[in-house]
Formats: structure tokens, sequence, C-alpha cells
């Protein structure tokens, strides 16, 4: 009898287990215009919760299986640009680099996302939330392994994600050329950037990995007043990572490219910030994009992709 009731848990906790890393999509075939996997993007439609109309584009890899749990990346344009925009700059559909994964370039509500003060009003992290749920029961999701990364006022609200309640179902966050605003206290007009006090409250330990360009004139590596808010300097924002995931205030320094990059990683890499030099408010790459015409030392995407593969939920 023992026997039996300890074969009985096994099989409970291996049940357990598989749904735990599958979807519901898991078994269901391909929407018939995302046929064959490999294809070219798709754009769906449908309504966020509040009843808004939302679109995303959808990138399904040609090694797709509708009984292989995949992972999902979520990659966030930024102000004024387009879904189909991000996914030419962020390159998540590139299979040489994500050949697993399926790729989501989102479409913010007048080209912005929520956080921003040009967004106000917008709820985006309702629509990261209602698109996991219609994602994830169309398709075959590993559920621990959803990541967001996005770019400028995409890369801040990938920051605004991070601090959310979404964090308990986003594995990890990476950031490019981002602006995290921080609303001025009532009470003075002044933006410390070294100082403003930086409100997050994620629900766990939240991996992050932020780059940055030296020469950045859009949102500035040191931080400073923009739009009316706040930007704290970056490398402050992610020290605060840090210090918010128990990992401490001391980082590990490489210096990369000859003295042209500078990565600084707290926690052995789970906090991890990249700088730069002579790079300004674009996506780093070393063949020109749409951000930079004359590219730059390494490719942040391959980077990202192997980064996120350290990171499960």
């Amino acid at each position: 009898m023992a026997i039996n009731l300890i074969s009985k848990l096994l099989l409970f906790a291996s049940l357990t287990l598989a749904t735990a890393t599958q979807s519901p999509g898991c078994g269901k075939p391909l929407p018939k215009a995302q046929q064959p996997a490999g294809g070219a993007s798709h754009k769906v439609q449908f309504k966020q919760t509040n009843g808004t109309p939302r679109t995303y584009l959808i990138h399904i890899p040609k090694g797709y299986s509708s009984d292989k749990p995949a992972p999902l990346i979520f990659s966030f344009h930024g102000r004024g640009k387009t879904a189909s925009s991000q996914e030419e700059l962020s390159q998540f559909s590139n299979e040489k680099w994500n050949p697993d994964g399926i790729a989501v370039y989102p479409q913010g509500i007048e080209n912005a996302w929520q956080g921003a003060p040009y967004s106000k009003g917008v709820d985006d992290i309702e629509f990261v939330t209602d698109m996991i749920d219609h994602i994830t029961d169309r398709y075959c999701v590993n559920p621990k392994r959803i990541y967001a990364a996005g770019k400028s006022n995409g890369g801040g609200f990938t920051g605004t994600l991070a601090c959310s309640a979404l964090s308990s179902k986003i594995a990890a966050f990476a950031p490019v050329s981002a602006a995290f605003y921080i609303p001025l206290p009532k009470d003075t007009s002044v933006c410390e950037p070294e100082f403003i006090d930086i409100p997050c409250k994620p629900s766990r330990s939240v991996p992050i990995l932020e780059f940055h360009g030296s020469q950045d004139d859009t949102i500035a590596y040191a931080g400073g007043a923009r739009s009316g808010e706040c930007l704290p300097s970056v490398a402050r924002w992610v020290k605060a990572w840090s210090v918010r995931d128990g990992l401490g205030t001391c980082a590990n320094e490489t210096v990369l490219y000859g003295g042209k990059v500078r990565k600084w990683e707290y926690g052995g890499g789970k906090v991890t910030g990249y700088l730069t030099e002579g790079l300004g408010h674009a996506w780093p790459s070393l063949e020109a994009n749409g951000d930079n015409p004359n590219g730059t030392y390494f490719d942040a995407t391959p980077v990202i992709m192997e980064w996120f593969g350290r990171w499960s939920l």
C-alpha cells in the first residue's frame, strides 16, 4: 500500500510539473492564417478586458510544435514607432538569434506606452495581462519562460511591468535606451537624478538587463528633467534594482571591446547594465539599423536572448 501511495504521489507531482510548464494552447493547431510556422509575422486584433480594441504582431518560429512549450518574448516599440518597426529593430524574429521563441510586438495606443507623462489614462498593464492570457490559450507556451524587452518609451514600460504584479508572470526584463519617468513630488519642481525616489513594488526578486549609450541625447544616461517629470540616472536605476533584489550595491565591472563598452553585474548578472561609448539613442547593433546608420560594437539581441535563457519562474 505504501508503494502504491508513493507511486500516486510521484504521478501527481509529474502531472503538476507538466501542467506548470505548458499552456492551455498546447495541443492546438496553429490558426490557419499562421500556417505553416516560420512565415511572416501575423497581425492579431482583439479587445482587452476594458473593451479597448488592440493589436499585436506575432512571429511563430519555424521549429514551433504544438506539443513543445515555447518561450514567449514581448518587444515594445518606442514613442512614435510601431509594432512592425520594433520587429525590424529588435530582431527577435531573427531565428539565428531566437530559433525557438514566439516573438510578439504589441502596438501602443497613439504609438506610446503607459508610464510616460504623455500616455496618461492608458492601461497597458491590463493589455499585457490580456495578451498573455490570449496567447497562452492559442499557442503552446512555457508559462515559466515569458520575457519582456523594449526600446525608449517601450523600455520604460518594460520597467513599469517589472514593478507591477506582472513580475509574477514575466521571468526577466531587458529595457534598451529606456525612459524611466518618475513624477516629481508635489512640493518641488526640482529633478535630482541621483536622489529622486524610485517607486517600485515587484511581486518577487526580478532579473533586469539594461542597455544605454553614453551619447544618448534623448534619454540621457545621467538622467534629468523631461516632459515635466524626472528621469533618474540609469546607473542609479540599475543599482536600485540590485538593492531591491537583495543583491547589494557592489557590482562586478567588465570592460569590453577595447574599453568601448562597460558592463556592471550585480548578483552574478541577475541585474546587469551596459554602457556603450559614443552610442546615441539606439538599439545596439553591429549593422546599421533604424536607430543608428553606423552600427556599434556588438548586437544587443543575442546578448538578451542568452541572458533570458538563464531565467525562468
